[in-house]
């Protein structure tokens, strides 16, 4: 990986301990109350939680729209990293098709508080990459009540 690769990187502190957030990730109970941008909610999520294993989400928008993305992960560091494909399977043709690579880092910090940082890597096209940029800080905004 290159360091002048374009990415989006977003880094939040949850005042959560690494092993819930990293459980946010990877529990599709809890990844239901999240995982989805703005008004968007996560109608069904799968995980896999192997070297290899799959993962799957199904969103729909407000107007009823289903989203469908997929995945395969490629680490996971319980507590501590998850590596893992993304790929947005549609219907929106800006983001359908594109397999990227979404890398969550896990950071202790005092008083049981995580810093976490997103890299979302391999996104080709700029426009894809602002419409992540904007969609991520959405999710955190969720994921953070979810935390306590």
């Amino acid at each position: 990986m290159s360091e002048t690769e374009p990415v989006v990187s977003v880094v939040r502190v949850f005042r959560a301990p690494c092993a819930a957030v990293y459980r946010a990730w990877t529990d599709p109970v809890v990844l239901q109350r999240w995982l989805a941008p703005g008004a968007n909610i996560v109608e069904h999520a799968e995980t896999d939680l192997r070297i290899g294993g799959r993962f799957s989400l199904r969103t729909r928008g407000p107007d009823g729209t289903q989203h469908r993305i997929t995945g395969r992960y490629r680490a996971l560091e319980p507590g501590r990293h998850i590596l893992q494909t993304w790929v947005y399977d549609g219907p929106l043709d800006l983001l359908r098709g594109e397999e990227t690579l979404l890398q969550i880092d896990l950071t202790p910090l005092p008083g049981g508080s995580t810093e976490m940082r997103l890299t979302h890597r391999r996104i080709t096209r700029a426009d894809i990459r602002a419409a992540y940029a904007q969609d991520w800080p959405s999710c955190f905004d969720k994921l953070d009540p979810v935390l306590h």
